[in-house]
């Protein structure tokens, strides 16, 4: 896995109300088994110190989201479909269900972008709609 600049842009909402989160980090980026693998850590600015993120994007139509430390989860994004996921916060555990509406992604061995779309329910009650971009770069 090489040295990357990671950037993220994440926009979480419902009905018209929305807020969206950036984050700028180093990571890595690799590929495996046709995967591509993104791993950063998450940022204190963002209420998420010690953190460990790990992005899979399998087959160009699916993203796994993997959070290891304080707060864990897992979360798979898939074209098309809804699963349901593991998620831990610091008020407890739950599942979740994410829906995929889309997932693009066009990265090299030298950057790229992964975007995704994508709403959040519990009890199949919407909870938010959310897009998130990432632009990775070679670091030099």
């Amino acid at each position: 896995m090489k040295d990357v600049l990671i950037s993220i842009k994440g926009t979480q909402g419902i009905d018209d109300t929305s807020d969206t989160v950036q984050l700028t980090t180093i990571g890595k980026l690799g590929f495996k088994n046709g995967m591509v693998m993104l791993s950063y850590e998450e940022s204190e600015i963002v209420g998420a110190k010690g953190i460990k993120t790990l992005l899979r994007v399998k087959d160009s139509d699916t993203v796994i989201l993997q959070r290891t430390g304080p707060v864990q989860s897992r979360l798979t994004i898939q074209k098309g479909v809804r699963n349901n996921c593991f998620y831990s916060t610091q008020f407890g555990d739950m599942m979740i269900g994410i829906f995929g509406e889309t997932v693009e992604c066009n990265m090299t061995p030298h950057g790229g972008t992964v975007k995704m779309s994508y709403t959040i329910d519990t009890n199949l009650q919407l909870v938010s709609r959310n897009v998130v971009e990432i632009s990775v770069k070679e670091v030099e």
